[in-house]
């Protein structure tokens, strides 16, 4: 583009040219010069236009590493939100076993009530039996009273049996004291051992419901932790984007004052022709000025 830019432009304008030839110099002497400066202007224009390439590619080197940093800050935010999600359905379960352990306790300790209810039930027919068995142990006094004071029982054989006959009535109620006083050995034997169960597992959730308090304390400081490093990575993220879009405003800016009245707009959004015309104008600026101040100079 530079080359034929300059060969269009000397064709143009080398009759206003001939008018400052110097004297003394003849005509092919000045078109030697006026080759080799096309040559330097050339070369200039090469050395800008390499310029420029380097230039783009590292603003496409810096678009590919902002599109990276892009991909990694959204790839963060999924990581985020499934960390989040799992957080919850953790903290939905634990809340589950702490509503069905205390649930579990209730019901155990209902129960507890309920054995403690029946061992009163047995204590109190354990006093009866008793008070059964003492009214029984006067029967022997009472029947040598009615053998002395009685005509009913004229033989000792008599006596032996109403003494035979009371003796096993005593034995049988002896019988049911002692299974009475077994069964209440046993129920007592019972309720202490599932009580004391029922401590160890109160022991053990209250144990656990701690547990997971303090890891519910652990995972609100990494939440909040996580969301700090979100937002100063979307601040960062923003004053970037700020930043490139003050430089598409300028860029945008310089490219309307280098434009002509008479020409078309370019496309603004399009960042590289935009950039191809400015260097273009600032060419043809340069070149201007260049062949001004050999003008002068001559």
């Amino acid at each position: 583009m530079g080359s034929t830019f300059l060969t269009q432009f000397g064709v143009e304008h080398y009759d206003g040219l001939e008018k400052y030839t110097v004297s003394g110099t003849s005509q092919s002497t000045l078109l030697l010069q006026k080759k080799k400066k096309m040559q330097e202007v050339q070369q200039e224009l090469d050395r800008k236009k390499l310029e420029y390439e380097q230039r783009m590619k590292k603003c496409k080197e810096k678009e590919n590493e902002l599109a990276e940093k892009q991909e990694k800050i959204r790839e963060s935010v999924v990581r985020f939100e499934k960390f989040v999600k799992e957080n919850d359905a953790k903290r939905a379960r634990a809340m589950k076993k702490e509503k069905d352990e205390i649930n579990s306790r209730k019901q155990k300790e209902q129960e507890i009530i309920t054995l403690k209810q029946q061992l009163e039930e047995q204590s109190k027919n354990k006093e009866g039996f008793v008070r059964l068995l003492e009214k029984l142990s006067v029967y022997e006094a009472y029947l040598d009273s009615v053998l002395e004071q009685s005509d009913e029982f004229q033989e000792v054989n008599d006596i032996l049996m109403r003494h035979a006959t009371l003796t096993a009535s005593n034995q049988d109620l002896r019988e049911v004291v002692e299974a009475g006083n077994l069964q209440i050995e046993e129920l007592r034997a019972l309720v202490a051992q599932y009580s004391k169960e029922k401590e160890d597992e109160i022991l053990v959730a209250t144990s656990d419901i701690a547990g997971h308090q303090k890891r519910s304390e652990l995972l609100k400081n990494e939440n909040s932790k996580v969301e700090q490093q979100l937002m100063y990575r979307e601040s960062v993220y923003n004053e970037k984007k700020r930043k490139l879009g003050e430089a598409k405003m300028a860029i945008a800016n310089i490219y309307q004052r280098c434009k002509k009245a008479s020409q078309p707009s370019e496309d603004i959004t399009n960042l590289n022709r935009l950039l191809d015309y400015i260097l273009q104008r600032m060419l043809d600026l340069q070149d201007i000025t260049k062949l001004d101040k050999g003008r002068r100079d001559m």
